[in-house]
């Protein structure tokens, strides 16, 4: 009867133990930040991993959910998704994310078993953010790569709606950067840096914020360090504001729900650069006022 007792009280303790996985796509800082802000959001116990190390243990476990911050732990959790995990991917662009569940479309159970939240701004909250900052600009530009290019149709759609010419190149890494983006930064009045792969962000980010400052045109950017390098204002999710995102979407699994879309970030922060906008003489209101006008517009995504 003990022993019988004894596994009873095992059991639960080891199920719980091993019920969430968080699976980091390697040691960056940034990946490690998000998991400390997931791990203590859930009454039951969740083990934090490194990918490799999940792979090498033959992915063992109990666990019913596997949160997969950044886009590597997200593709082998999609490619290893075994009948018994919910994938929430979390941390990675919506591109990325698309990309993978179309060339891992086999190996999905079912499409209610994976999910994602997205870390990049849905294009109509970006350009909406446009139209505010610059109510009189009669053209919009932006300038994509092998990744974003996708989004062109829905780019050219949306700036007609909201009043703008859109204007758009491509450019590649065979081609001159500068070539390419100052002819259609001289004919915007406005420009948005929408991101792509990390050797294409570099490549444009400094040149974008040199030609548009030259030009005297007003830049969007991406991230909190593109506001620091000179954007006007920079439209973005952080960490934080993304890991709790994630953690509603764990605290649905937790209660028995099933998983929701895919979606872009629900919370936002807006970051302007005072200098670059007394630099181009423009007077925008506070940060906090730009979020809840772009909030009012609402964001379809």
């Amino acid at each position: 009867m003990r022993v019988i007792l004894s596994i009873l009280l095992w059991l639960p303790i080891s199920a719980q133990a091993e019920s969430i996985i968080i699976l980091l796509s390697d040691t960056q800082q940034i990946y490690r930040d998000m998991a400390a802000v997931i791990e203590p959001g859930h009454p039951q116990q969740t083990r934090t991993v490194l990918l490799d190390e999940f792979i090498q243990s033959g992915m063992d476990s109990n666990a019913h959910t596997l949160v997969a911050i950044g886009t590597r732990a997200c593709e082998s959790g999609i490619q290893f998704n075994p009948a018994q995990y919910r994938v929430i991917c979390t941390f990675l662009p919506s591109q990325t994310f698309e990309q993978l569940v179309t060339h891992h479309i086999d190996a999905i159970i079912n499409q209610q078993s994976v999910t994602a939240v997205f870390m990049d701004q849905p294009l109509q909250r970006q350009i909406d953010l446009a139209r505010l900052i610059a109510p009189n600009a009669r053209t919009l530009g932006t300038v994509f790569g092998n990744s974003s290019v996708y989004q062109q149709e829905a780019f050219e759609r949306l700036a007609n709606t909201a009043g703008f010419t859109p204007q758009h190149a491509f450019l590649d890494e065979r081609q001159n950067p500068v070539q390419i983006l100052t002819p259609l930064i001289q004919r915007s009045d406005i420009f948005l840096s929408l991101p792509d792969s990390a050797s294409f962000n570099r490549n444009v980010t400094r040149w974008s914020l040199y030609i548009t400052l030259r030009n005297r045109v007003p830049l969007i950017g991406f991230s909190a360090s593109y506001a620091e390098a000179g954007a006007v204002v920079s439209l973005y999710s952080t960490v934080q504001q993304l890991a709790e995102q994630t953690n509603e979407v764990i605290r649905i699994v937790e209660q028995g729900g099933e998983l929701p879309a895919p979606a872009y970030p629900s919370a936002f922060t807006i970051n302007i650069n005072r200098s670059a906008a007394r630099t181009l003489r423009m007077e925008l209101p506070e940060s906090e006022t730009l979020a809840q006008q772009l909030k009012q517009r609402g964001d379809g995504q």
